[in-house]
């Protein structure tokens, strides 16, 4: 398992969403400020990455609520982190 502390992941649909695959921890650092994340300030973002066939996997993030808040491009840090999933091959 790649060392990862930006994102996690779901393998099946069917999964309860308090047990994922792999969850990043909960401290980790916010990819908007760097700085760690907490439980009174927290957003948890969903994303799916698109390929030409079904995405095997279910993505999400966390960053500081306060710091999507601030985001006037309405999409967070979906990309970077998408660019961090393929490289890592997850």
């Amino acid at each position: 398992m790649p060392e990862n502390s930006f994102y996690g992941w779901y393998d099946d649909a069917s999964q309860p969403v308090d047990q994922p695959s792999f969850e990043p921890p909960r401290d980790a650092p916010c990819p908007f400020c760097g700085k760690a994340i907490h439980a009174e300030d927290v957003r948890t973002h969903s994303l799916m990455y698109q390929a030409p066939e079904y995405a095997k996997r279910s993505y999400f993030y966390r960053t500081h609520r306060t710091c999507a808040e601030a985001d006037e491009s309405g999409i967070g840090m979906d990309g970077f982190i998408l660019d961090m999933i393929k490289r890592n091959g997850d």
